[in-house]
């Protein structure tokens, strides 16, 4: 006898259709049949049949259901397949998963995903969405109840068949699969990855102008609905398209999680400096030199010149990194941003320096900092991460040396007169002037500019509007601040290319000074909704003056080409916020831009709780800077209260690793001595407790219950809910299961009260975190399955991530190494979909272990040496408890492989990138693995 639930609820016996009964009966059993072989309470499953007015006799009603299925099964000789238990005031449906659809189809997608080609997966994805008839539980169930229930199997066969999709993309079948894209995509316009796969299939169709006009559709649908710009991937096949890449028509052209990003490849070819190019690199691959500092001034091409440097192949290295320090604003800060440009996180608030040494001892590394100039009192920092990590190599761009033992100064000069001429007619030519350039006018103008390639690009720039001859003229009137006494006096070089800018800003109109004073009070970037706010124009009219800046290369747009974010070189913003200093408008950038800031703020926090949540994770990582800037303002006019409310969305930092910062900010805040309201305090408080705790457990636990004093003094709900759930976390790492509960309770209720249902299931899930612990693992695992239900339909992946990770730990303690791989594979896969580093250290733990007692001891051991490079990070005191959990495991998998081939594979997780981690975890098994 099987059960069919994706479609109308009904049994078949053979062929024939066995009757269920009435709609309330079937439900029941459909409920059973999701939860198979789990117990459900009765009040739940009067919950989701009565699920607004129950009547006083509805668990009667129930127990009648169940004896009615009961007979049902018998009279269909099915009893020894089918069989519906009763454990105290639960029941449980004892069967096979196979003879329930919804876990027939679970399982074909698993093996689909694993499958060794396309053209198998194509089979097995087939074969999983054929049993689909219609919703899930179509003539059972009301809508809302169905999305509660079934969510996540919606879910499911969405990405099944964009998982078809793309596989049969990449078996070249696009004409045949174009109708059935589109059906789907306009049942889900905003669903971008549908969307791509059909501009991508129109696009190979020959419909070029139909996928583009799609995607203007899609972009203006996700700005009315949702508030939001395309994301990345469909942004990037958005360009490729226009482009028309070659890479569109390929058999495979997969994409990869990656970590840490690439280093930029520069857009044009570098001209003159060939020779610099190869004995820097000899010099850092020859001689043992660690640290090469290109100094000279802004615009003479340090920058560029180490790119250049960076896209050699290296051997003996196991990686390049490039990190730019233009938008870090304190030397405190620098290793910090060092951290993130290599893919290191942090969260516990031990010294970074001791994270960096971590996470690098076991890997050859050149490095490339960039614009160090503005925090030279970080080079003491510098100096202890090359003493700490000894295959650390450094190539720093800076106008100053560092001044530090070992460093190797090497000048950046100016262009020779040849490269200079050079330089400026590809420019030239490359913006649309005329080719034919008289070569003396040119060797004049670069004379003038005294061969600066950036003070070069700037005027080329101009040759769409001046003909050469009167751009010389122009600059010789300008003489007397152009011409200058030596190239190696930095000040004078920082006059010269200031005087240029400064050439360039009195040409602009008065609409585009403003706009440029405007827009260089942020740091790392901005959007033309940020620019909007801060100058008081609106979006149309900073469009067009952002179009102007960028065609004398102002400012210029960053990251991918179809993405409307922009940003300006660090010379241009320096005499930019001098002008606006001048001006006497800087402080109301500065408040403006605040402004923005706690509005952004204020709308992550409503779009965070629920399915945009990646997206937001993404947005507020790439704010990061403007956050910072914000928050310094309010520190340095004694703000707290409203420093406070930007820090509400900090806590997402520490799924993304940046707890140090945050330690640092509260500590900062809460010693200021400057008034705040309690409400403040409380929140600052709580952050700066679970930031401490790793290095001071006992004054985070003062801070903690200080937190939730003043929290439960307040009329702000979220306050107070937020200082109990970080008491509730510590109590966890202490393992005191007394307070967990107490804390953990009090913070769901309170959430519950404000709604707030992402909030409260985090709670939940920490309550069953101290039910786990005293072993009542089937307790935790009902009110888990119940949170991951209503996470799938209502909230965003860190959540489903989070609950599966400890359902997979359940499985984990009860020795069901099946049931715990998939789970915890999800879990690694949505975490990583959001960039959460943090709990990825549990998971990946738990996966480790799991693999030892499933006797696959090789990825096993890759597996706990990655785990132990995210715990050197993260710190076991937050690991807590669950640092014991692999000891046992780790003993086996050492004995099974021996202490050479173990430290072997050890090591080898240690150095794996992220991306290489998740690919590994969801291959099959093979003969290597043994």
């Amino acid at each position: 006898m099987e059960l069919r639930l994706l479609g109308p609820v009904h049994a078949r016996s053979g062929s024939d259709v066995v009757s269920l009964g009435p709609r309330q009966q079937r439900l029941v059993l459909a409920v059973l049949a999701l939860e198979v072989n789990r117990a459900v309470p009765i009040d739940r499953l009067v919950s989701w049949v009565w699920p607004d007015d129950p009547p006083r006799s509805a668990a009667h009603a129930v127990r009648v259901y169940v004896h009615n299925l009961r007979s049902i099964v018998t009279s269909a000789g099915a009893a020894d397949e089918l069989m519906i238990d009763t454990e105290g005031s639960s029941y449980v449906l004892r069967a096979d998963p196979d003879r329930v659809d919804a876990h027939r189809f679970l399982d074909a997608v698993a093996r689909a995903r694993a499958a060794a080609d396309d053209r198998a997966r194509v089979a097995l994805l087939d074969e999983a969405l054929g049993r689909w008839t219609g919703p899930a539980l179509a003539d059972t169930a009301p809508p809302d109840i169905r999305q509660r229930l079934c969510g996540g199997l919606e879910e499911s066969r969405l990405v099944a068949a964009e998982d078809r999709f793309d596989a049969l993309l990449r078996l070249g079948v696009h004409l045949q699969v174009v109708g059935e894209i589109t059906s789907l995509a306009d049942a889900h316009p905003t669903r971008e990855r549908l969307v791509g796969q059909l501009m991508l299939a129109l696009h190979r169709s020959g419909q070029t102008s139909k996928a583009l006009d799609l995607a203007r559709r899609t972009r203006a649908l996700l700005a009315d609905e949702l508030g939001i710009d395309p994301g990345t991937e469909l942004q990037e096949l958005i360009l490729a398209i226009l482009r028309n890449d070659p890479a569109l028509t390929s058999e495979h052209a997969p994409r990869a999680f990656t970590s840490p990003p690439p280093v930029p490849a520069p857009r044009t070819r570098l001209i003159g400096r060939d020779d610099q190019v190869a004995g820097i690199a000899d010099q850092l691959t020859t001689t043992g030199t660690r640290l090469v500092t290109l100094t000279g001034p802004g615009g003479v091409g340090k920058t560029r010149l180490a790119l250049e440097v960076a896209q050699r192949p290296w051997t003996g290295l196991g990686g390049v990194a490039f990190v730019s320090l233009a938008s870090v604003r304190e030397p405190a800060h620098v290793l910090a941003a060092i951290a993130d440009g290599i893919g290191v996180h942090d969260a516990v608030g031990h010294p970074m320096i001791d994270t960096l040494r971590n996470y690098l001892r076991d890997r050859g590394l050149l490095l490339v900092v960039d614009n160090c100039e503005h925090v030279l009192a970080a080079g003491p920092d510098l100096a202890d991460l090359l003493d700490a990590v000894p295959r650390l190599v450094v190539l720093a761009t800076s106008r100053a040396p560092l001044r530090i033992r070992g460093e190797h100064v090497r000048p950046v000069e100016p262009l020779t007169d040849e490269a200079a001429a050079e330089l400026f007619v590809e420019r030239t030519t490359q913006a649309g002037a005329a080719a034919d350039l008289d070569p003396s006018v040119v060797r004049t103008i670069c004379q003038h500019l005294d061969r600066l390639p950036l003070a070069i690009e700037l005027a080329a720039a101009r040759t769409r509007v001046l003909p050469t001859a009167l751009l010389a003229a122009q600059l010789d009137r300008t003489e007397a601040r152009l011409d200058l006494p030596g190239p190696r006096d930095l000040p004078d070089r920082q006059r010269t290319l200031r005087a240029t800018i400064a050439w360039s800003y009195e040409l602009l109109s008065a609409d585009e000074q403003a706009l440029l004073r405007a827009v260089a009070v942020f740091a790392g970037g901005w959007t033309l909704d940020a620019a909007a706010a801060v100058t008081g124009l609106d979006p149309a009219r900073t469009l067009d003056l952002h179009a102007g800046l960028m065609d004398v290369s102002l400012i210029h747009r960053t990251g991918h080409a179809d993405e409307a974010r922009f940003d300006l070189l660090e010379t241009v913003r320096a005499f930019a916020l001098t002008e606006a200093e001048a001006t006497d408008t800087a402080d109301d950038h500065r408040a403006r831009h605040c402004g923005y800031v706690e509005t952004l703020v204020d709308r992550a926090g409503t779009e965070m709780e629920g399915p945009h949540q990646a997206i937001w994770f993404a947005r507020l990582t790439q704010e990061r800077d403007n956050l910072w800037l914000a928050m310094r303002w309010l520190l340095d006019r004694g703000d707290i209260d409203r420093f406070a409310g930007i820090c509400r969305q900090w806590q997402f930092s520490t799924m993304l690793g940046h707890t140090s910062e945050r330690a640092r900010w509260t500590s900062e805040a809460l010693n200021l001595g400057a008034p705040m309201s309690d409400t403040a305090r409380a929140r600052l408080l709580s952050l700066c407790a679970f930031a401490s705790f790793g290095p001071r457990p006992d004054a985070a636990v003062r801070m903690a219950d200080e937190a939730v004093r003043l929290g439960r003094r307040q009329d702000d709900l979220a306050t107070r809910q937020f200082a109990l759930s970080i008491r509730g976390q510590i109590a966890l790492w202490l393992e005191d299961l007394d307070r967990v509960d107490a804390m953990f309770g009090e913070a769901a209720t309170i959430g519950l009260e404000r709604g707030a249902v992402c909030a409260t299931a985090r709670d939940r899930v920490g309550r069953t975190a101290a039910l786990i612990l005293r072993g009542r693992y089937t307790e935790a695992d009902q009110e888990l399955a119940e949170i991951e239900a209503q996470m799938r339909a209502q909230g965003g992946p860190w959540e489903v991530g989070l609950v599966l990770s400890f359902r997979g730990k359940i499985m984990l303690d009860r020795g069901e190494w099946t049931r715990a791989t998939p789970m915890l594979v999800e879990s690694m896969d949505l975490l990583a979909s959001i960039g959460d580093i943090y709990l990825l250290m549990y998971v990946v733990q738990r996966l480790a272990i799991v693999l030892a007692y499933s006797d696959n001891a090789r990825r096993c051991a890759v597996l706990f040496g990655a785990s132990t490079a995210l715990a050197d990070q993260f710190g076991l005191a937050q690991l807590g408890v669950h640092a014991r959990d692999g000891e046992h495991a780790e003993e086996k998998v050492l004995v099974e492989l021996g202490q050479e081939r173990y430290d072997e594979l050890f090591a080898e997780g240690r150095r794996m990138p992220l991306h290489e981690l998740l690919a590994l975890v969801r291959r099959p098994r093979s003969e290597s693995d043994h």
